[in-house]
């Protein structure tokens, strides 16, 4: 009895999650176009990449759909350019990023926007300049039976996204003057291997507009 009403509770939870995200778009259609992230947590699709750390302690004690109405409501709240104008120009960007990401970035069974590319678009959309490169890596030799394991290198596929300080969102802008002082740019880089590609450079820089795409 007790998981079947955990698993009741589990499908409001994520009912009230799906309608919710589907209002805060603001379409003004009769039809709204439903979020990508139906069915998912918050902290488990692509916004979870939006979540700061004080959000995901908050979220995850939420018990009751409730709460998890009145945290979505104020999630987006928060993000929101224009509180008092009808819709949310914030959240129709990043769902239009999500369903870019799906498309372009896929790896296996993982959604685009769950990747470290489709990460990257999400919060700061597509780079205005693209370079590709190589890179050289250490990698594992376990060798043959009975011989030493060595390290040794191999070359990977390596994409840097670049975007100019110019461009990037003003709130953004801000914070990298405040941490870093004044940049030309900023970069982003992914290694490939045959199973994913990673980003390994550019961390900072993905942590730091989601703190900025924060309005109050």
């Amino acid at each position: 009895m007790r998981m079947a009403e955990g698993k009741h509770r589990g499908w409001r939870l994520a009912g009230a999650l799906a309608a919710l995200s589907a209002l805060v778009l603001g379409c003004q259609s009769a039809e709204p176009r439903r979020p990508t992230t139906s069915g998912a947590g918050l902290d488990e699709g692509p916004t979870r990449w939006l979540m700061l750390p004080e959000e995901e302690h908050q979220y995850r004690r939420l018990r009751t759909t409730r709460e998890v109405v009145d945290f979505i409501e104020e999630f987006w709240r928060r993000r929101d350019p224009e509180p008092d104008k009808p819709g949310n120009p914030f959240a129709k960007t990043f769902y239009e990023r999500v369903e870019a990401a799906d498309r372009l970035y896929s790896e296996g069974g993982t959604r685009g926007s769950l990747t470290d590319r489709g990460r990257a678009l999400v919060l700061l959309g597509p780079p205005p300049v693209l370079r590709y490169g190589q890179k050289k890596v250490p990698a594992w030799n376990p060798g043959r039976p009975g011989a030493p394991p060595a390290v040794q290198t191999q070359t990977l596929p390596q994409e840097t996204w670049i975007y100019p300080f110019p461009e990037l969102p003003p709130a953004l802008q801000q914070l990298i003057l405040d941490e870093e002082g004044p940049v030309a740019e900023i970069t982003l880089v992914f290694t490939a291997d045959p199973r994913s590609t990673d980003l390994i450079e550019g961390e900072k820089y993905l942590k730091m507009a989601a703190r900025a795409a924060v309005q109050r």
